[in-house]
């Protein structure tokens, strides 16, 4: 399944019978200023049916509609204005990051919580950017996913701790360098500056051989660079070597 970042996807079209959803939409229960209201965004079913049940047998929270696409997704938040949005990444038919652009083309003011399989060192930076207040992940415990809400509803952002298997909100390299990496990145490119191979820096940061490989071409994508010598120039010059 093809996975977007910032600079892909496009924002959804609402008008026209091609992007009219092929299964009915499900209203699940209407607004309450009591509750937070949630609108459910996922295309696996049995995903969704967990959700509701999660949501609704706790009294604080009102779901309001089940959507298995991000056509039915901007109509929801259109139609019904929730709280939140918890939102899966790979929507389909293009992802979260054109649910996200259509939220902004239409002037939807609502705070949305990305949801993904599991960390396994993919990037959200984009995330940041597109304005997503939360990310969970399918894998965490479901009391941490309730609690992302809360907090998410209470003006509180939850990205930290999640974003690529824990790397935390992307910081700026150097005050004057206009590409940025996040504290992960940094922590790998000192590693991988020292001269350690990829398994040894695996074991070191506790982490997958590939989870290593994908921080890597990350950097050197972000830096503009072609391999670990320029990436030690680099951080000499920077001071973080």
């Amino acid at each position: 399944m093809k996975q977007f970042g910032a600079g892909e996807g496009t924002s959804l079209s609402l008008q026209g019978t091609p992007f009219q959803s092929v299964e009915p939409v499900h209203v699940i229960g209407r607004p309450s200023a009591r509750r937070i209201r949630l609108i459910l965004a996922d295309d696996q079913p049995i995903t969704l049916a967990g959700l509701d049940a999660l949501f609704s047998r706790e009294s604080e929270f009102l779901v309001l509609q089940q959507c298995g696409n991000g056509r039915d997704v901007v109509r929801a938040v259109i139609a019904h204005r929730p709280d939140i949005v918890l939102l899966n990444r790979n929507i389909p038919p293009t992802g979260a990051v054109a649910v996200l652009r259509t939220f902004r083309a239409e002037g939807v003011a609502v705070r949305t919580i990305l949801m993904a399989e599991r960390p396994n060192g993919d990037h959200f930076e984009w995330a940041l950017r597109l304005g997503v207040y939360g990310l969970v992940f399918k894998t965490m415990d479901p009391r941490l996913v309730m609690n992302c809400v809360k907090d998410v509803f209470g003006g509180k952002r939850r990205l930290a701790g999640a974003l690529a298997a824990g790397e935390g909100p992307a910081v700026a390299a150097s005050p004057s360098e206009p590409g940025i990496l996040t504290r992960r990145q940094i922590e790998v490119a000192r590693a991988a500056a020292s001269g350690l191979s990829n398994k040894e820096l695996a074991i070191q940061l506790g982490v997958a051989e590939g989870t290593v490989k994908n921080h890597l071409h990350a950097i050197y994508e972000r830096l503009g660079l072609d391999g670990r010598i320029p990436l030690l120039l680099y951080l000499r010059e920077k001071a973080l070597a």
